[in-house]
């Protein structure tokens, strides 16, 4: 779902004298592609921590699947997971390519992202939710999919001139309103972490990603 972008790995030499450690520790983890999409925030977002089974739903080409990859560790387990053919055979090569064992691909369809049943620790969503025109049903089975407690990070498109209008118009420019995303998924069961509606905000371009963090019920905090 989410268009191609060619990930920039950029090596910087820090010099321990004068870098923080936290922040040389960073650069080594997140290229400068990556930190431009704020995946330490998304990573942090979702709670990650070695061992974690997440999911990436909608996702692509794998733009995100190496920073989550890092982030669950060897004992992690990644769902890479769309429902196009096109999608998943770009996936399967994304992963092969950056050898990330952790990673596996899966085809789901529009209602259904076809995950085991309360497998998930967490499940992000980078500019696909607004794709989904059967979303009670794909909401219904990524619930089910979480663990209780499980977290969901949505991060999407902010609509501009049509935030007023009804949902079809405002998705078919590949845009939706947060308020409109957050009454929706707060219907399907999933109470409200945090809400930032303006995430990534790039005025030159009239482009703003919001993120809102969900969690399922239950589980601790």
């Amino acid at each position: 779902m989410r268009r191609m972008i060619v990930a920039l790995a950029v090596a910087a030499f820090c010099a321990p004298a004068v870098v923080p450690r936290a922040a040389a520790a960073d650069s080594a983890t997140y290229s400068e592609r990556e930190q431009k999409l704020k995946m330490p925030e998304i990573i942090e977002a979702l709670g990650l921590k070695s061992g974690s089974a997440v999911a990436d739903i909608g996702a692509g080409e794998g733009e995100y699947e190496a920073a989550l990859s890092r982030a669950a560790g060897a004992k992690g387990r990644i769902y890479a997971e769309d429902i196009t053919a096109g999608a998943v055979k770009e996936l399967k090569k994304t992963i092969s390519s950056k050898r990330l064992k952790n990673t596996t691909v899966v085809l789901g369809v529009a209602e259904d992202p076809r995950l085991p049943a309360g497998s998930l620790d967490a499940a992000l969503m980078v500019i696909a939710y607004h794709e989904v025109v059967p979303y009670q049903k794909m909401l219904e089975h990524l619930l089910a999919a979480l663990k209780p407690g499980g977290r969901l990070v949505v991060v999407d498109m902010m609509p501009h001139k049509t935030i007023s209008r009804p949902r079809s118009e405002q998705t078919k420019n590949h845009v939706i309103a947060a308020d409109l995303a957050e009454a929706e998924i707060r219907a399907a069961g999933f109470e409200v972490v945090s809400r930032n509606d303006q995430f990534i905000d790039r005025p030159d371009e009239e482009s703003t990603r919001w993120m809102i963090v969900f969690r399922k019920p239950g589980g601790g905090m």
